[in-house]
């Protein structure tokens, strides 16, 4: 008994440590040279290292996401040292949980080779290695949703409440981390609730059938809850909520435009969505219940999708997940057929399935020529403004600049109110030039780097006189983009 649960517990992680060392040696220039994978890594980054110097989330450090991330990544850093590739390693552990569960739930529903298959296809779809270590939040919520996912499948196996329990704790994490893994809640409770209705061994029990999903959605609602409270974070629904909701619509901007962004995400899986259709074909003609989960999954985010403004390429996973999921149940199929085939080649109907799988071949192999590759660019990174910052820090407190990332490298402290200095939070006008004025006149900066959104700054008369009369500037990059000042 000890052995075996030893067992469940070592493989686990050998399983995340064999992944975390392949994706690094495959991808070790990104992961250890890149000074910006995205500009949310300097977000995500120098909240945390806020966090970490006391500041607190909502009141002091503007914060429009939940808090769960900043929290794990704070602690991770107070263990580990704080550094961009530790922090890459955290997220790369998050995915390698994310296709270790989605590996074991489609193994136990389909077998080895289609969960093989489908992990295979997880991992090579749209950008999918790259979001694994960069340091956003998107992986981290998802990593944490299959989590849940797969602790009910071992409820399914073994009903119990501990399992329940645990799996709503992770839900509620995942929200916690992202909210757009919400929509998950009633997908998960109708496939709770068709478990329990067919469950043998629960009616068995003589318990209640209401009983484990009302434990499960009271525990995900609990543990929100208390996360919420615990920082604060109900008391600024202008930032957790109304900042996702105010965002004015830019027409020239393919990102507002949900159905050519979505068209632009789809066509590099092209051929994986294909197996995906295949995959709803064998649900529908076998009547297997089991796929209504990633069929539901699919259709709902592709619906929320096609309405949230703007749309960014990190949403795919959302997408990537139940399309290769799907795909599992073609891979399954076709299995299955020629397997009936070696013991009835001579029947007519087998003779029909090969003709159809031949060409469903023919046409998947079509698909992976034609896809185009599309990766994606990183922000441009300037050593020689980071060199400037360094070389400044003995006699700065307060750096403020519009691209964060440089105080997370030279560990400076960036004024709290302006630490998310995203596109969301200046399209939707949540925060001012007359804001940013306040603040340079209250923090009073020893630096100030514009990198990101300099000319937009430079538009503003005021913010630029009060620069100019205090302020000396040390840079500007070849292209315009980028300035360095230091206090008179």
């Amino acid at each position: 008994m000890r052995t075996s649960r030893l067992k469940s517990i070592l493989f686990p992680l050998l399983t995340i440590f064999i992944y975390v060392g392949f994706v690094v040696a495959i991808r070790f220039k990104p992961i250890t040279q890149s000074f910006e994978l995205d500009y949310d890594e300097g977000l995500n980054l120098i909240k945390a290292l806020l966090y970490s110097q006391g500041f607190s989330l909502y009141t002091q450090i503007w914060n429009d996401q939940p808090p769960a991330f900043t929290f794990i990544l704070s602690h991770y850093f107070s263990l580990f040292g704080q550094s961009i590739l530790a922090a890459r390693l955290l997220t790369l552990i998050f995915s390698a949980i994310l296709i270790y569960c989605f590996y074991q739930i489609v193994r136990q529903n389909l077998g080895t080779i289609p969960a093989f298959i489908a992990t295979l296809l997880l991992f090579t779809s749209w950008l999918f290695i790259r979001l694994s270590f960069s340091v956003m939040i998107g992986i981290p919520a998802l990593s944490l949703a299959m989590l849940s996912l797969y602790i009910l499948t071992l409820y399914k196996q073994k009903p119990r409440n501990i399992f329940i329990i645990l799996s709503g704790i992770f839900l509620a994490l995942s929200i916690q981390t992202k909210l757009f893994t919400v929509f998950l809640i009633p997908l998960i409770a109708f496939n709770l609730s068709d478990f329990l209705i067919r469950s043998q061994s629960i009616k068995k029990q003589h318990q209640h059938l209401l009983y484990p999903l009302t434990l499960w959605l009271g525990t995900l609602s609990i543990i929100y809850l208390l996360i919420g409270w615990k920082f604060q974070q109900f008391f600024y629904h202008e930032q957790t909520f109304e900042s996702h909701f105010n965002q004015p619509i830019e027409a020239e901007l393919i990102n507002f435009n949900n159905f050519a962004y979505l068209g632009e995400m789809i066509k590099q899986d092209y051929d994986y969505i294909f197996l995906a259709f295949i995959g709803i074909l064998a649900i529908i003609i076998k009547k297997q219940r089991d796929g209504i989960f990633p069929l539901t999954w699919l259709g709902t985010a592709i619906l929320i999708l096609l309405n949230h403004k703007p749309l960014w390429y990190h949403h795919y996973p959302l997408l990537a997940i139940p399309i290769c999921w799907l795909a599992a149940y073609a891979v399954a199929w076709v299995l299955d057929s020629f397997a009936q085939g070696w013991r009835y080649n001579l029947k007519p109907s087998n003779k029909n399935k090969s003709i159809f799988f031949s060409v469903v071949g023919v046409i998947l192999i079509f698909l992976i020529i034609v896809t185009p590759p599309n990766p994606k660019g990183s922000p441009p990174k300037n050593l020689q403004l980071m060199q400037l910052v360094l070389e400044n820090k003995s006699s700065t407190r307060w750096l403020f600049t519009d691209r964060p990332i440089y105080g997370f490298y030279a560990n400076l402290s960036i004024p709290p109110e302006m630490a998310i200095m995203s596109y969301k939070r200046l399209n939707s006008g949540d925060l001012t030039f007359k804001q940013l004025l306040t603040i340079l006149q209250k923090y009073q900066p020893e630096q100030i780097v514009l990198a990101r959104w300099l000319s937009q700054i430079k538009s503003d008369n005021n913010i630029m006189a009060y620069i100019n009369e205090n302020y000396t500037k040390t840079y500007t990059d070849k292209t315009g983009t980028a300035e360095h000042y230091l206090i008179k």
